[in-house]
């Protein structure tokens, strides 16, 4: 999930990489920008916001390293990792030193890339919406009867769907003396899978609006 526009931009000088890598990224769902040098990459980094840049060490004038060193200085926060034929542990370390999420050494899959990425991307995601009003709209819910009396502990189900992602306790501690005196049949798991679609305050406030005029 991601909030607002995100653009990768792809610095590599190699035209059949540069192009694959491009493809692939854009396969994911990723809006991706080329450059095939660090002072061309540099110039877009003035004109445009990219969520995360990804170098080659080894370009033509200033390399990977430089040029990130220097996009951090347009834009303190901008993130990024080097990819390089030519590891080592100097370039690595200074990968580190100056602020890269990652060094990766080619050959690499295709996967590991955008794992770094979609990665970064997320804890850009929990940033910006730290602070930001954003209401939860309930899009589905799905429900089971509880048949251990409200034991949670000794239930596998309640055990495991603690654990997934979008869950939920919807009936409280102090709720479930009540349940308990339910027949059966409408004694409800204490837990339900939901899935939520998450929407700027603002958004809704303009639909709103619109709604009025019409």
């Amino acid at each position: 999930m991601r909030l607002g526009k995100r653009i990768i931009l792809l610095v590599e000088d190699e035209t059949l990489l540069r192009e694959a890598l491009k493809e692939w990224l854009e396969d994911d769902g990723y809006n991706v920008e080329v450059a095939q040098s660090g002072e061309e990459a540099l110039e877009k980094i003035k004109r445009e916001e990219y969520s995360f840049v990804v170098l080659d060490l080894r370009l033509p004038g200033i390399d990977g390293l430089q040029a990130f060193e220097e996009a951090k200085d347009i834009k303190p926060e901008t993130k990024g990792l080097i990819i390089t034929a030519y590891p080592s542990e100097e370039t690595q370390q200074r990968a580190r030193d100056i602020g890269l999420i990652d060094y990766l050494p080619k050959p690499f899959q295709i996967d590991d890339l955008e794992k770094i990425i979609s990665g970064a991307l997320e804890e850009l995601d929990k940033k910006e919406a730290q602070g930001k009003d954003i209401w939860l709209e309930l899009g589905a819910v799905s429900f089971r009867i509880c048949t251990r009396n409200y034991e949670c502990g000794h239930c596998a189900f309640a055990q495991d769907i603690q654990d997934r992602f979008g869950t939920i306790a919807v009936i409280g501690e102090r709720e479930v003396e009540k349940f308990k005196r339910l027949p059966g049949n409408q004694r409800l798991c204490r837990y339900t899978s939901v899935h939520f679609v998450k929407k700027e305050k603002a958004e809704l406030k303009s639909k709103k609006r619109a709604k009025t005029r019409g």
